[in-house]
């Protein structure tokens, strides 16, 4: 994958992972917005995986929490799984704006696609 990469992975079947690596911030943004638009649109399940992401500004969150909502209002779930090795500065931003129990960590791309495909949770 390119560096600062945003891609949709459908290996999962019904569940799409949109995978974010790298920076993202205001100039990446857009794809983002894009790729989840795609994502929304294929239906089923979305997980957005921020493993491999080393850091994430405030437009990306923005782009995150629009995501949700309209995935919410369409009444399909999403989740966001950094995996098992989270990156220290997507963490630190979840944590210091408070997104936590609005966007959910959860331990793995596994997890997540299995909360995914029950739509338990993020109610």
């Amino acid at each position: 994958m390119e560096a600062n990469a945003i891609v949709l992975d459908d290996t999962a079947g019904d569940v799409i992972v949109v995978v974010v690596e790298g920076e993202h911030d205001i100039y990446t943004a857009p794809t983002l917005r894009e790729r989840l638009d795609e994502a929304l649109g294929r239906g089923g399940g979305i997980v957005v995986d921020l493993t491999a992401a080393t850091f994430v500004d405030s437009s990306v969150l923005g782009a995150l929490l629009d995501a949700r909502r309209r995935a919410r209002r369409c009444r399909r779930r999403r989740r966001r799984s950094p995996g098992p090795t989270r990156a220290p500065g997507v963490q630190r931003i979840l944590d210091i704006t408070g997104l936590v129990p609005v966007l959910p960590v959860l331990r793995g791309r596994d997890e997540a696609i299995e909360a995914a495909r029950s739509n338990g949770g993020d109610g």
